[in-house]
């Protein structure tokens, strides 16, 4: 990473700030101007230079995007097309940076964007999905702060558009991208919910979804770029956490080649797949590979991403990035987390008070959002800290690192260890690894032992050792062994990180046909 004066920096920043702010104004009034065609016929000319405009958003080059944007509303101030994507370049801003602040700057437009689609042809396959995608993107960015019963209205009237459109034209291959996305996200909810999403007029399977985003990627050209970067994240992050078949992800996206230099959100798909695939070398590999110029949106994540991947071979510079990370961030959550990494760098190098201070701090840190945060400030209300051997082996294990995490856990006697959530992460641990290693029996025992010892404790591992040894029976064919896991998991209740475990189970479940 380059380290710039911080006078040119301040420079830079009051520049970008002012060529920003030309350019919001301009875009308004480009809009502007064409709310006032109100005799003229609004229509959907998905031209080149949309495409280019999308390309460029979907690639977080936000400022490039908007220009083309603008020039097309200037050019052509009835085309929709233009208010549909600008839509995408505030979400993205959002979901990787938005600040409350920003939330409410952005917020109104959106909902502007919205009423002026209502203007577009109705006998246009496009007008029912560009509203669809703008209230999918509004859903999200609701439950991003925390507006549930927002979120779950928007969502639902994105579903409906979404069907109304499949059926009214049923060969729009562009409909397939974000139906499929929608029904697999309803086909995930657990069995007592399903009730609900019937009532709500909302069916849908995992792999029903995951199958209409697949017939779109096989029939559209090289040529037809219209919407295929979504596409193909949707596709893999589907592929990858809801199905469960690392191993085709990973092919799919290495057969793509795709452009994870100069496309920033591939860089992320794949730096953040990497990361919770136990191959930090990638993560770090891609990260430090990516196009690092000011036309691209500065997506503190990056900072996380490549800190966590050092921390997992105990880099010291880790810390450089977690703390960067911190400083940039605009938003609340992944803070807490953040704080609890630097507090476990700090304990795995043998600087106590480091590790305290920092473990300290998180309870000031961020919010309570998401499961990753919730599981760090319980660490930072607990007494003590962690055991070093045990925390190094974590750390190691994550990063694919796994003859040191080995090696950790071969310093510390289990008999030894005092405290019960102490000996359910050493036997998860140990088993984990195994698992990842090929040592199957090694595994499964050690799976068991936690459940066994685990079975009243509000740690993670039993539910985890449960989750896990289910994908084990499932990978070798023990369709009845796999669910019982499966449902054992979801048995256990008050744990840390339950949201993400028992969608793992949930999803397991659906997979196997029950």
């Amino acid at each position: 990473m380059i380290y710039i004066d911080a006078a040119f920096i301040y420079l830079k920043i009051k520049k970008t700030l002012r060529h920003s702010a030309v350019l919001a104004v301009l875009f308004f009034l480009s809009i502007t101007a064409a709310y006032c065609h109100e005799t003229a016929s609004y229509h959907y000319d998905f031209n080149q230079r949309c495409d280019e405009a999308y390309e460029s958003i979907m690639s977080m080059k936000m400022e490039e995007g908007r220009r083309q944007l603008q020039l097309e509303l200037q050019q052509n101030p009835t085309n929709l097309i233009p208010v549909f994507l600008a839509n995408y370049a505030d979400f993205l801003t959002l979901i990787f940076n938005g600040s409350p602040e920003d939330y409410a700057r952005m917020k109104p437009l959106m909902e502007d964007r919205l009423n002026k689609l209502d203007m577009g042809d109705k006998s246009s396959p496009w007008y029912n999905y560009c509203k669809a995608e703008l209230n999918f993107q509004g859903a999200f960015i609701h439950l991003r702060f925390n507006e549930f019963v927002s979120g779950g209205f928007q969502f639902r009237k994105s579903f409906l558009q979404l069907k109304t459109n499949h059926n009214k034209f049923p060969q729009f291959k562009y409909n397939n991208i974000l139906l499929g996305l929608e029904e697999a996200i309803v086909g995930s909810a657990p069995d007592n919910y399903k009730w609900i999403t019937n009532l709500l007029g909302m069916r849908g399977s995992i792999r029903g979804g995951v199958a209409k985003i697949v017939s779109y990627l096989n029939h559209s050209q090289d040529n037809d770029t219209h919407l295929k970067t979504e596409a193909i994240l949707y596709y893999c992050y589907l592929k990858f956490y809801l199905l469960e078949d690392r191993k085709e992800t990973w092919n799919y996206i290495n057969d793509s080649h795709l452009d994870t230099k100069n496309n920033l959100l591939f860089a992320y798909m794949k730096s953040n797949l990497a990361l919770d695939d136990n191959k930090a070398s990638l993560a770090e590999q891609v990260i430090e590979a990516r196009n690092q110029s000011s036309a691209y949106l500065n997506v503190p994540l990056f900072n996380s991403q490549l800190g966590i991947a050092l921390l997992d071979k105990m880099d010291d510079n880790a810390v450089v990035y977690l703390k960067r990370f911190i400083k940039e961030y605009k938003g609340s959550i992944y803070l807490k987390n953040i704080y609890q990494k630097l507090s476990y760098y700090y304990l795995a190098k043998g600087d106590i008070n480091n590790a305290r201070l920092y473990k300290q701090q998180i309870l000031q840190a961020g919010s309570q959002e998401v499961d990753a945060d919730k599981y760090a400030q319980r660490y930072a209300k607990s007494p003590g800290l962690p055991n070093v051997f045990i925390l190094r082996a974590k750390l190691y294990c994550d990063g694919g690192y796994y003859t040191r995490a080995l090696d950790e856990l071969g310093k510390q006697k289990p008999e030894e260890l005092k405290s019960l959530a102490e000996k359910l992460e050493y036997y998860y641990r140990y088993g984990h690894i195994c698992n990842l290693i090929g040592k199957k029996d090694a595994a499964i025992s050690c799976y068991k032992e936690t459940i066994q010892l685990g079975k009243e404790s509000q740690e993670q591992f039993a539910a985890r050792a449960a989750l896990e040894l289910g994908q084990l029976y499932e990978d070798s064919g023990q369709k009845a062994s796999a669910i019982e896991n499966y449902q054992l998991c979801l048995s256990f209740k008050n744990h840390d990180f339950q949201s993400s475990i028992d969608q793992k189970a949930k999803s397991g479940i659906n997979r196997l046909g029950r």
